[in-house]
């Protein structure tokens, strides 16, 4: 899946990712916005179109209505510390993980929109116009390391990695999710939750919780394009059909995954 990393942006492109982190309040820029960065015109479309009609903070209060997975395996924190992990590895890991649920719950209701929008005409008015202000620095946001390059892996890593983003899945994936890469800076936190989420996939549970997180998401975004006031201008002619197949692909398989997988992860990482 192309990307554009925050370290390889433009001048432009960097001037949207700050503001996604400053918008989230997390230091995380998705994996959606960096592959729309990719497509001409295609993030600056998505973003601008969520800035100007919901803002972050309007998709973080849609998103308190997204179900939470109903799979509750908590482990002992003995666990993790035998395999390797200190008390300072785990509260980052914890961090972590929060943040990318917390992400993963707003962008999947604005992209299941903006999906609705871009395939609507009538959602979309020529006299819309891209217009949005920067949310202005607050208090600094905490860095984290970069998600790792796949390539940039020991082969074992890499290998696990592959392995527990394929699960849930029905054949090839076509992207890898930026969690199970973020984990990989952890490799016995990914070994653990390679072991916690195969029996999950095996059962179906997996593909159970994918379905549902895509409908509750459809349904709440329905909501948010019937809102009065909000207006949108036509994605842009060139890319429309890469910017859909985009939104098709995260909101209906990567996000709709992990949404319910870090749900589970962050279960089980409460410490005793």
């Amino acid at each position: 899946m192309p990307e554009i990393r925050q370290e390889d942006a433009s001048a432009a492109v960097a001037r949207i990712y700050s503001d996604i982190k400053r918008a989230s309040g997390t230091p995380l820029v998705n994996l959606i916005y960096r592959h729309l960065a990719t497509v001409p015109g295609g993030l600056e479309w998505v973003w601008g179109c969520i800035r100007m009609n919901w803002g972050y903070d309007g998709l973080l209060r849609a998103a308190a209505a997204m179900p939470v997975a109903n799979v509750t395996i908590i482990l002992p924190t003995s666990l993790w510390r035998i395999v390797g992990l200190s008390d300072s590895d785990l509260t980052g890991i914890r961090s972590l993980v929060r943040q990318y649920n917390l992400t993963n719950a707003a962008n999947i209701i604005g992209i299941t929109a903006l999906a609705h929008v871009a395939r609507s005409p009538a959602c979309c008015s020529n006299d819309a116009m891209l217009d949005w202000m920067e949310v202005p620095s607050g208090a600094p946001i905490a860095e984290i390391p970069s998600v790792p390059k796949l390539d940039a892996l020991a082969p074992d890593i890499r290998s696990l990695v592959y392995f527990v983003n394929g699960l849930g899945e029905e054949g090839q994936p076509t992207m890898v999710a930026s969690l199970f890469r973020h984990l990989a800076l952890w490799p016995s936190s990914l070994a653990v939750t390679a072991a916690l989420l195969t029996p999950l996939a095996q059962s179906g549970e997996l593909t159970r919780l994918r379905q549902e997180t895509i409908r509750a998401a459809e349904r709440i975004a329905g909501e948010l394009i019937s809102s009065p006031g909000v207006g949108f201008p036509p994605p842009p002619q060139a890319a429309r059909e890469a910017v859909l197949r985009a939104l098709d692909l995260f909101r209906t398989t990567l996000i709709a995954k992990m949404l319910p997988v870090g749900q589970i992860l962050s279960q089980a990482l409460k410490p005793a």
